[in-house]
């Protein structure tokens, strides 16, 4: 590894993850109004991803993520899982598990757990988020905060986007709450409808994740993320492209 990644493995992972803890939110978690979502959009499958660090138009690539989507029932709830693996000289490897309510992706919890040893595990129950979050060898801090309902996991904010009413113009803004930068407030809008050479037709979706320019193209019949495009500073660019679909099944059963 050379020392301009190692350089860029210590420093980008806080611009990209969102890593920095910043002070916990007092007082009720306020929401603006739910969007529109048919999560009968989501294809349940495992999905990979090749990762690539572009530095001034220069590309190498890194690693590797595999994205797991699948249904579960709990407490007679239908409720979809994801278990996203990270295998990375950039971003790290860690294992982030996000459960949500199939019907509307109210969150239900995250749990993230990464090999230096940062931990987010929070959970969402009856009006009130708790949990804990632990990173960069600094003591843990406990969370227990009120939430009103609308907000929704920052982890699952591509999900949003994948269920949402896709259509040139289409435009999105939600609050989002992770354990590590409290509450933000993402948008996306889609911009255009393109071809991607061998993956297909895809809205292009350009987003602002709190402040950090993403952009993603979105399959127009399966609803998968095709390709993300992660700006992480000047002149330094995080690509993710899809390699493969194992579909398992379309909708719980």
């Amino acid at each position: 590894m050379t020392t301009r990644v190692r350089r860029l493995k210590a420093s980008l992972p806080m611009l990209i993850r969102s890593v920095v803890l910043l002070a916990l939110l007092a007082g009720t978690i306020e929401a603006q109004a739910k969007v529109a979502l048919d999560t009968r959009h989501l294809r349940l499958t495992t999905d990979s991803l090749d990762v690539y660090l572009v530095r001034q138009g220069r590309q190498q690539r890194t690693g590797t993520i595999v994205d797991r989507l699948d249904t579960v029932r709990v407490d007679g709830e239908v409720r979809l899982q994801r278990i996203y693996r990270r295998t990375d000289a950039v971003l790290g490897n860690g294992v982030d598990t996000l459960v949500d309510a199939f019907a509307d992706l109210t969150p239900r919890w995250v749990d993230s757990r990464s090999d230096g040893g940062g931990v987010e595990h929070v959970v969402w129950r009856s009006g009130r988020i708790t949990g804990v979050v632990q990173q960069g060898g600094k003591p843990a801090r406990q969370l227990d905060t009120i939430v009103t309902s609308g907000v929704y996991s920052r982890a699952s904010f591509d999900l949003i986007l994948r269920a949402s009413p896709l259509a040139e113009g289409y435009e999105v803004v939600v609050a989002a709450y992770s354990g590590r930068q409290g509450l933000k407030t993402l948008s996306a809008k889609v911009t255009a409808a393109e071809v991607l050479p061998r993956l297909g037709a895809a809205w292009r979706v350009d987003a602002d994740f709190a402040g950090l320019s993403v952009t993603l193209w979105i399959a127009k019949d399966s609803r998968r993320l095709l390709r993300e495009v992660i700006r992480a500073a000047p002149g330094t660019e995080i690509l993710f492209v899809a390699t493969r679909d194992s579909p398992t099944k379309r909708s719980f059963e």
